[in-house]
């Protein structure tokens, strides 16, 4: 039997009819409205903080830190633990509505990988899969309904209208599940870094989910070492030292530069320049007052290089139409010798699809005074739909299941599925086989419903664990947070899609030459009067009522 959900069982549980006509938001009839001013923080009672009780696993080849420097794993551990004692589940149906980057999964009963977690979680997981593409428009019509909720629905960091709003009015509170002590209950969920849950951030004092965490480098420029090399390009290099390179590794229908029209929907494309030279991590928050990066002469600076690289002609000719899927596959195949991607693409799928072409490695920055820019510390968070305790507790021990970390059986079988089909182990460690790659936690995204702390682990690709784990060393604790992070503003919910496509638009206008650098401060002016200012005051606040 197939258990998968189309588009009409989508549409049933979002609430639409069969023309697609969306049934009057929820948001308007409960008054949230758009002033969103009933999520934020200030003001209210928080809900703690989980307790952090870290997982005493394996011992590292080399250790992480405090600075988002990960553990480094070169063997995959001889002996496994166990963390979850029973079967999490009572046989019952769940449904999950998850975001994906790849084909569909195959049907559950021709998929060895999705039979054998519901064994382990003891439920029958029925997924809902949503394209990448279509993942706004489909959380758009989600959020509008009235309708049922799956169990559990997956947020990624995009920016979503009123995401909030919705949270709040119609998905649990799980402050009394895994606040404070209580989440000591779920192991692995309690094995999650603080920092994860801060990224998650509170609504209205509360906690309403769990976050997916992931390591705390933001969009890194990832480079082909090999052609670099080949180059003569250091390793360490200056900004006039980047350019060059950029502008040397492009020429026979091959091109220095991967950018794609996603990264100008806001700062994306301009994360790693202006890290590079020293531009505060989107806002500084100087005394308590924020201010946006964007009005920063260290931010006038990365565009001006992203100009130069435009003008010297590196940079692949249709970054503004190209998908971050198919730059990804230009990437793989050397088309281009760098590209800005999210620190997630360290991982056994890109080494695959890289297939020994070259050494993967990810660039350092290029300033004098770098602040290389951290991510939230989270891909997004898993909500869970109101329902009475004993169901909230019984989704959380899946969640915590699907969490376990490095190191433990449950974390073998949600990331490689079952020895002696989906992978097999010899001195080097785990080896994975055909099978795998039609049936994994990227095809059927589990790994978007609990994910463990992530460590440095690529198995069969030990030099590109090395270089990236140095590339951390020397690039980590130089590193600043977004003093923003998991903060709430009822402007930027409302309003904050417009606010980062004015961003985007402008970094692309002046990188592509459509407008001069000196247009930028209009850009600003524009930002700040569409409701920018109004958002740093929010943030103040907000900064405040959470210390």
């Amino acid at each position: 039997m197939d258990h998968r959900i189309g588009r009409r069982s989508l549409l049933r549980l979002a609430g639409v009819g069969a023309l697609g006509l969306a049934v009057p938001s929820f948001l308007t009839a409960c008054g949230g409205g758009p002033s969103g001013g009933g999520v934020s923080n200030a003001g209210k009672d928080l809900a703690p903080w989980p307790t952090y009780v870290p997982f005493t696993g394996p011992t590292p080849d080399a250790p992480g830190d405090d600075s988002g420097v990960q553990p480094l794993y070169l063997k995959y551990p001889e002996r496994l633990v166990r963390s979850v004692g029973d079967t999490p589940g009572d046989g019952s149906v769940v449904t999950v509505m998850v975001l994906s980057y790849g084909a569909p999964p195959k049907p559950v009963g021709d998929n060895q990988y999705w039979q054998a977690v519901n064994r382990a979680l003891g439920v029958n997981l029925k997924v809902i899969v949503v394209p990448d593409p279509e993942y706004g428009q489909k959380m758009a019509t989600l959020m509008a309904s009235s309708g049922d909720l799956p169990d559990l629905v997956m947020f990624s960091n995009l920016a979503l209208p009123h995401a909030a709003e919705f949270v709040q009015a119609r998905c649990a509170d799980l402050s009394e599940f895994v606040g404070g002590d209580a989440v000591k209950e779920y192991p692995n969920l309690a094995n999650l870094p603080t920092y994860a849950w801060k990224g998650m951030g509170r609504i209205g004092g509360k906690l309403h989910g769990v976050p997916l965490e992931r390591p705390m480098p933001a969009n890194s420029l990832f480079v082909n070492r090999t052609a670099l090399d080949a180059a003569g390009i250091p390793l360490d290099w200056t900004t006039e030292q980047h350019l060059d390179a950029m502008k040397q590794l492009t020429g026979d229908r091959k091109w220095g530069v991967g950018w794609f029209k996603t990264l100008f929907g806001g700062l994306g494309g301009i994360t790693y320049h202006a890290g590079s030279l020293g531009a505060p991590n989107t806002w500084s928050a100087d005394g308590g007052a924020f201010a946006p990066t964007l009005a920063t002469p260290q931010f006038e600076q990365a565009l001006e290089v992203m100009r130069k690289l435009v003008e010297s002609g590196a940079h692949y000719p249709d970054s503004l139409t190209t998908s971050s899927t198919d730059m990804q596959s230009h990437f793989h195949n050397g088309t281009v010798a760098t590209m800005n991607d999210g620190f997630g693409s360290v991982s056994l799928a890109t080494m695959k699809k890289i297939d020994g072409r070259f050494a993967l490695d990810l660039g350092r920055p290029y300033g004098p005074r770098a602040t290389p820019w951290q991510g939230p510390g989270v891909f997004g968070h898993v909500t869970f739909k109101k329902a009475e305790p004993a169901r909230i507790k019984l989704l959380l021990r899946i969640v915590d299941y699907l969490s376990a970390p490095f190191g433990t059986e449950e974390h073998e079988l949600a990331n490689y599925g079952v020895e002696g089909e989906h992978f097999t182990k010899d001195a080097d460690g785990i080896r994975t086989t055909d099978l795998y790659g039609q049936e994994n936690n990227s095809l059927l995204p589990t790994k978007y419903v609990g994910a463990a702390p992530a460590v440095l682990y690529l198995p069969g690709y030990p030099d590109a664990a090395k270089a990236v784990h140095e590339w951390q060393k020397a690039t980590m604790p130089r590193s600043v947070r977004n003093p923003a992070t998991g903060l709430r503003s009822a402007t930027e919910a409302g309003k904050g899609a417009q606010l980062s496509q004015i961003v985007g638009d402008g970094i692309a206008a002046v990188a592509f030459g459509r407008k001069p650098l000196s247009a930028w401060k209009d850009v600003v002016t524009q930002w700040r009067q569409a409701g920018g200012d109004r958002v740093a005051g929010e943030l103040a606040e907000e900064h405040a009522a959470n210390r």
